[in-house]
């Protein structure tokens, strides 16, 4: 006899694997382009996503310019949805001057790019002006960590769904 309100382990089976078909699902729609000069947090971002999302396809690049002319050349009204972790800091452009050009991409482009700020910077002025760009979706401290990347993916799949 089945008790009104209670699960049956059956039901709580098939309830986790539709859970795990929806994250599969949600994992195979999002793209992700990490965009910071310094090699290893790239490979700490490269490894903090493919151990909490498992394998998903990603971009990464230490030079903005080549993040930028990536995007150029490969967007376009038929892209995924992709999220984009962009460093403010780096040598040769920095975060905001990225920003400033990406701002001139088609309305296409840009509705399918969320960008999330990665920075070892506390610095309260770039918190703030962080939330004054249109473009970007969040401020965050390196290191990435596990909590960070589900938040963001949960999200990112409720925008898209």
């Amino acid at each position: 006899m089945e008790i009104p309100g209670k699960k049956t382990n059956i039901q709580s089976t098939a309830n986790k694997e539709m859970i795990y078909n929806l994250w599969y699902g949600m994992n195979n729609q999002l793209k992700y382009i990490i965009v910071d000069d310094d090699p290893t947090n790239n490979m700490i971002c490269k490894m903090t996503l493919k151990n909490t999302l498992g394998e998903v396809d990603m971009k990464i690049f230490t030079a903005p310019e080549e993040g930028l002319l990536f995007i150029k050349n490969n967007f376009n009204r038929n892209s995924e949805h992709t999220i984009l972790f962009l460093d403010l800091n780096m040598p040769t452009l920095t975060g905001w001057q990225f920003l400033e050009q990406y701002k001139d991409f088609s309305e296409e482009v840009k509705m399918q790019i969320n960008i999330y700020l990665l920075s070892s910077s506390i610095d309260k002025r770039d918190w703030d002006e962080s939330k004054k760009n249109k473009y970007v979706k969040g401020f965050l401290v390196k290191p990435m960590y596990r909590e960070t990347i589900l938040s963001i993916a949960g999200k990112e799949f409720q925008s898209i769904i």
